[in-house]
Formats: C-alpha cells, sequence, structure tokens
C-alpha cells in the first residue's frame, strides 16, 4: 500500500508525484505528449532513456559512494511510460534558502562532486553503456542528433551528474547539511568541464545579483 498522495505535476515531459512514503517521476507515453500553441507535438529528448540512465546512476552512485541519493524502490515500463518509484527524502530545495544559508553548503557540494570525479572511465556514457548528453550539451545541440558512445586509451573520462541546480540538491533546512542530490538522468562519464555549477548562481533577488 501506497502512503497518501501529498503533491501532483506534470510538465512536456514527466508526471511527478510525491506521497507520505515515496516519490513517483514518470515519463509521458506518446498519447499524452503536450502540444504547442501552433499545434506541434512536443517529442520529450531521450525521455525513456533519460530515466533509465537515471535508475543506473542513482543505484551506481549508492554502491560507489557516500554521496547522498534516493533509493530506488521500482523501476518499470507500463503503456508507453517508463516509471521510477523511489523513497522519498525530506528538505527542502537549495534554491529556497537564502543566500547567507545557501553559502553554507557550497562546500559541501563541492565536497560531493570532488568525489563523483574520483569515478573514472575511458568511455562516455551512464553506467549502464546508456548515453544521455549533459544538460549543456544536450540543450544546444539539435534534437535528432544521433549519439554515440565513445572511447579513448589515453583520455580519462569522470562522471559527472550533467545538470546540478538549486533545483536539485534538497538540504536539511535545520544543519544545512545535503540530504539528497536528484535529477540524475543526464550523468555519467564525460569530460569534468561539464559539470556546470548551476548551484553557485546567487539567489534571484539576492543583493549580489547585478541588474
Amino acid at each position: 500500500m501506497f502512503g497518501e498522495r501529498l503533491t501532483y505535476g506534470e510538465s512536456s515531459e514527466r508526471v511527478y508525484c510525491s506521497y507520505s512514503d515515496r516519490y513517483l517521476k514518470r515519463s509521458l507515453a506518446p498519447s499524452e505528449y503536450k502540444t504547442t500553441l501552433s499545434g506541434e507535438v512536443i517529442v520529450p529528448f531521450r525521455n525513456r532513456e533519460r530515466l533509465e540512465n537515471e535508475v543506473a546512476c542513482l543505484k551506481y552512485i549508492r554502491e560507489k559512494t557516500d554521496i547522498p541519493v534516493p533509493e530506488v524502490l521500482n523501476a518499470y515500463e507500463e503503456n508507453g511510460s517508463f516509471f521510477i518509484w523511489t523513497a522519498r527524502v525530506e528538505g527542502v530545495p537549495l534554491k529556497e534558502l537564502n543566500e547567507e544559508d545557501r553559502l553554507k553548503v557550497l562546500p559541501e557540494i563541492r565536497r560531493h562532486i570532488a568525489t563523483l570525479q574520483t569515478l573514472r572511465s575511458n568511455k562516455t556514457g551512464g553506467p549502464s553503456g546508456i548515453l544521455c548528453p549533459p544538460y549543456m550539451v544536450a540543450n544546444n545541440c539539435d534534437r535528432n542528433t544521433i549519439w554515440q558512445q565513445i572511447s579513448a586509451e589515453d583520455f580519462i573520462y569522470v562522471f559527472i551528474h550533467g545538470d546540478l541546480s538549486g533545483s536539485n540538491i534538497i538540504v536539511d533546512p535545520v544543519t544545512y547539511k545535503v540530504v539528497a542530490i536528484l535529477d540524475w538522468d543526464y550523468a555519467g562519464y564525460y569530460p569534468k568541464e561539464h559539470e556546470i555549477p548551476y548551484y553557485e548562481r546567487p539567489i534571484r533577488g539576492s543583493t549580489k545579483i547585478l541588474s
């Protein structure tokens, strides 16, 4: 039995539900795809592959490091949609902290990134071989680009999250400890320069923001 459903949300790619004891993220089935105002169907970028990659990454990070990530409870495909069920984590997104408190968390985040970069490979892609390029790369390429895994004998790729923003880092609002890092669908082995520190951006409205 599931606990009580607390929230429900949709995007152009996913459905999100939180329950009192777990969390659901699933891809939209083709029959659920959204359309633009002009009637054009919005086809999500590698939607199933990204969720499959996220499952593999969550399990891999829990096994190989002490970085806090949600536990995968179940993952499966049903009626054209891929489901991920994870254990619920308690906390607030980093982006909801004020600037002073956000700065308290940054050293721990940097330590977790350093830990990630101790994981190395001479092949690009996620731990299961799925290739979902980092958000910065994918968002600036044609959606029809064909992505292929590459390897290099003399170049070692490091493990990166690939979309590490203030929305994806959950923090205990009392201790300011990171309780979970979320959304690993773009993660994998890539050049370390692709780990863009989106989380370092000052809080919108802070006095450190220049107009």
